[in-house]
C-alpha cells in the first residue's frame, strides 16, 4: 500500500491525528491524515556530511549544502561544484495500550532525492564567494510504501503522493577577513494528493489534492573571532503561501444486503465557486551554532535552533460532508488543525575527524540530537525525541562521496491508556564533484 510520509523534516513522522481522534479530540479535518507534524525544525538542511554530525552544521556549513543550513557558508566555495544527495527513509510507529496490547503498527520505507545544486565562484570588488541554484525536498512526506495494521472499525486504506519542494537562488560572500554573509531566495512549490477509503461498513472514498506556492528568504552570518572558531547565525523568514485545495467524496449507503448500494458524490475546490481562498501561514525559524577546530583534522560543533510553530496557521480550510456545502474554518493551527501548537527547540552536537592516507581524505563523523516537538501529549507535556548519527566519506581528487546514518526515537502518552513510540531511520548518500 502506498501512502504519505512526512520526514523533516528533519524530523520525525507521527500518528498524532489518528491518536487524537481515538482519544476523543474534535478534529475539524477528520478526513485528512495530515502527516506534516514530524518535521520538527525548519532549520534542518540536507547532506550526508551534515547529517553525519547529527545536523550540527550551522557554523560549519562549508560545502554546497550550506544553502539549506547557513547560506553564508557558500562563501567558502572557490571552484564550480555540482552536488546530489539521496536519502533512504524508514519510519515505524507503534501504539500500545497500558496493558501491553498493540492497537496500531505503522511501517514506512522510501527512497528519494533530497538535494541537488550547481555552485559557481564569484568576486564582487573585494568580496569573494559563490552563487548557487539548488533544489531541496524540504517536506518529503509522500514518497514510498507504507503498511498500516490497526484495530479500527471500520478499517481504512490510505494512499497518496507528493511533497513540498524548494527552488532557491543563493549567494554567500566573504566581506571581511573574519565575516561572511549569505542569503537565499526560496520558491516553495508542489504539494500532495491523498486518497482515504473507509471499507466494509458505510463505505466512503475521500480524495484530497493540496497544492502550495510561496516565497521566503534564508539569511545567514558566519563570524570567526579567531581562525579556529566559527560563530554561525541563521534566520528563515515566515511567509504566507497560496493553497489550491480540491476535495472529492463518494459514499456508499446500504439499505439492505439484497439491494445495490446507494451512491452519493460531493465535490469542492478553492479557489473556485463561492469558497474563499485558502492561505497557509508558514512559521519562521532561527538558529545559532559554534564550531571549533582544535587541530587541523578535528572539528567539534554544537547548534541550537527554534522554529515558531505556534504561529503556524491555515485560513479558510474546509472539509467536505457527504452532501451539501463544505464546512469552512476561518483559522486553524497548522499542521495539527485541532490543537494548540508550541515552538520547537533542537539541540545538536557533532564531531568530524579527517584521516589522511596519501592524497586520499577519509573523514569519520558522529553526533547526538535532541528535538522538542511542537505538540503536547495527553498529560500536557511536550515530547522530546533523542537520536544519534554516524557517517564517513572519501575524497579523491575532484570527487567526494559521503554517507550518513541517522536514527531518532521517542515515546509519549497519546491518550490516558495509550503510549505511542515513533522511530525514524535515515540513510543519506552525497556525491560532490568539484571541477
Amino acid at each position: 500500500m502506498r501512502s504519505p510520509l512526512r520526514i523533516e523534516t528533519v524530523a520525525l513522522l507521527l500518528a498524532v491525528l489518528a491518536v487524537a481522534a481515538r482519544s476523543g479530540a474534535q478534529v475539524p479535518a477528520e478526513q485528512d491524515e495530515l502527516d506534516f507534524q514530524g518535521r520538527s525544525s525548519l532549520v534542518i538542511g540536507a547532506g550526508a556530511r551534515a547529517m553525519g554530525m547529527a545536523g550540527a552544521f550551522l557554523a560549519r556549513a562549508d560545502d554546497a549544502t550550506a544553502a539549506s543550513w547557513n547560506p553564508a557558508g557558500l562563501s567558502y566555495l572557490r571552484q564550480p561544484e555540482f552536488t546530489l544527495v539521496v536519502s533512504r527513509n524508514r519510519f515505524e510507529t507503534r501504539i500500545d495500550r497500558n496493558d501491553g496490547v498493540r492497537v496500531y503498527d505503522d511501517h514506512f520505507r522510501g527512497t528519494m532525492p533530497d538535494f541537488a545544486a550547481a555552485t559557481f565562484p564569484i568576486e564582487l570588488g573585494r568580496a569573494s564567494g559563490a552563487v548557487q541554484l539548488s533544489y531541496q525536498r524540504t517536506f518529503a512526506f509522500f514518497a514510498g510504501e507504507r503498511d498500516v495494521v490497526q484495530i479500527d472499525t471500520p478499517p481504512r486504506k490510505l494512499s497518496g503522493g507528493g511533497g513540498f519542494d524548494v527552488l532557491s537562488v543563493g549567494s554567500g560572500l566573504q566581506v571581511l577577513r573574519d565575516l561572511r554573509v549569505g542569503v537565499t531566495v526560496n520558491r516553495w512549490v508542489n504539494g500532495f494528493d491523498q486518497e482515504r477509503e473507509r471499507l466494509i461498513r458505510r463505505r466512503s472514498l475521500q480524495q484530497t489534492e493540496f497544492g502550495f506556492t510561496g516565497w521566503n528568504f534564508n539569511v545567514g552570518l558566519l563570524w570567526s573571532p579567531v581562525p579556529s572558531l566559527n560563530v554561525g547565525l541563521v534566520g528563515k523568514t515566515p511567509f504566507r503561501g497560496r493553497v489550491t485545495l480540491l476535495r472529492r467524496r463518494t459514499d456508499f449507503t446500504s439499505t439492505s444486503p439484497d439491494v445495490p448500494d446507494i451512491e452519493s458524490r460531493n465535490f469542492a475546490r478553492s479557489p473556485g465557486g463561492d469558497l474563499p481562498g485558502v492561505e497557509l501561514e508558514f512559521p519562521g525559524a532561527v538558529g545559532a551554532g559554534l564550531s571549533w577546530r582544535p587541530s587541523s583534522p578535528l572539528t567539534l560543533s554544537v547548534d541550537y535552533t527554534r522554529a515558531f510553530w505556534s504561529d503556524g496557521r491555515v485560513r479558510n480550510y474546509f472539509t467536505l460532508p457527504q452532501s451539501g456545502a463544505p464546512a469552512v474554518f476561518d483559522t486553524l493551527p497548522f499542521p495539527l488543525l485541532f490543537a494548540e501548537q508550541v515552538d520547537t527547540e533542537q539541540f545538536r552536537v557533532g564531531a568530524e575527524y579527517v584521516f589522511l592516507v596519501g592524497r586520499v581524505r577519509l573523514p569519520v563523523r558522529g553526533g547526538y540530537l535532541s528535538d522538542r516537538q511542537f505538540f503536547r501529549d495527553h498529560t500536557g507535556q511536550t515530547p522530546r525525541f533523542d537520536g544519534f548519527a554516524v557517517g564517513a566519506g572519501i575524497a579523491v581528487g575532484s570527487v567526494l562521496v559521503d554517507a550518513a546514518w541517522l536514527q531518532e526515537s521517542g515515546r509519549y502518552a497519546s491518550a490516558a491508556d495509550l503510549r505511542t513510540t515513533p522511530r525514524l531511520k535515515r540513510l543519506f548518500v552525497s556525491l560532490i564533484y568539484r571541477r
